[in-house]
């Protein structure tokens, strides 16, 4: 078995790949106060939930904000052939930007992900802490990127500098575009605005790709914006996994 790892600013994802397909995937919060040791045992405590002995794992992959931590967790495991997706590792991504190396790993797996679906042009969206888009022209190859804060974010920058505005929590609750009531006027900014930003963002990588590109979304938040787009699109949870597999 192979585990992938994509450890981001707000949670940590793990599939486990058998014979070119996932057998289990599963998530845990990120906190940055954790040591090796911390990791080590989050992901243990995973790997019993879904019944699979570490003995079995010949090989991990991993993408991480927090690399050293995850890739030594791993190796405490017992899992000594890990991958830390870094600008030294060859993905076959032809990457088109005035430094490749500052793409983040992450959105390098999702887009050699994207790439294998075979249908190019596209745009791979993740909608996490941040609401990132990577464009992929005809030929694969990644041409172009666009990067702002995610809808949580958004909103927690609001609540800052605006004094009068109340905390307020996403959730999935439709009360239409009409809000009645501060606290709804704020989740409809927050998930309809980042719908009609993916909407307007791909129209605008569609006139610079020079056709509609396939659209793919991933990423936590991706479930509560994903109902109010008006685009064609496909959502895959797993995008960044099967990237790095």
């Amino acid at each position: 078995m192979l585990i992938a790892v994509n450890a981001g600013n707000s949670r940590v994802l793990l599939g486990g790949y058998e014979e070119d397909g996932q057998v289990f995937s599963a998530s845990i919060a990120t906190e940055p106060k954790l040591t090796r040791d911390d990791y080590a045992c989050k992901l243990q405590q995973v790997l019993l939930l879904y019944g699979v002995n570490v003995r079995r794992i010949h090989g991990g992959i991993v993408s991480s904000v927090v690399p050293s931590m995850v890739e030594g967790a791993l190796r405490l495991l017992g899992i000594r052939d890990v991958i830390e997706v870094s600008s030294g590792v060859k993905t076959g991504l032809n990457i088109r930007s005035e430094q490749p190396r500052q793409v983040g790993s992450d959105r390098v797996a999702a887009a050699v992900a994207a790439r294998a679906k075979g249908k190019l042009p596209c745009v791979a969206i993740t909608l996490g802490t941040a609401t990132t888009f990577t464009a992929l022209d005809g030929s694969g190859a990644l041409v172009g990127s666009a990067i702002t804060a995610g809808v949580q974010l958004s909103l927690l920058a609001l609540r800052e500098q605006a004094a009068q505005l109340p905390a307020v929590a996403i959730d999935a609750k439709d009360e239409g575009i009409l809000a009645r009531n501060t606290v709804d006027a704020m989740r409809v900014g927050a998930v309809y605005g980042a719908a009609s930003l993916v909407d307007g963002m791909v129209e605008r990588f569609a006139e610079a790709l020079g056709e509609t590109p396939y659209v793919v979304l991933t990423g936590e938040l991706a479930p509560l914006v994903t109902p109010y787009l008006r685009i064609p699109f496909e959502y895959d949870e797993s995008l960044v996994l099967d990237g790095l597999h």
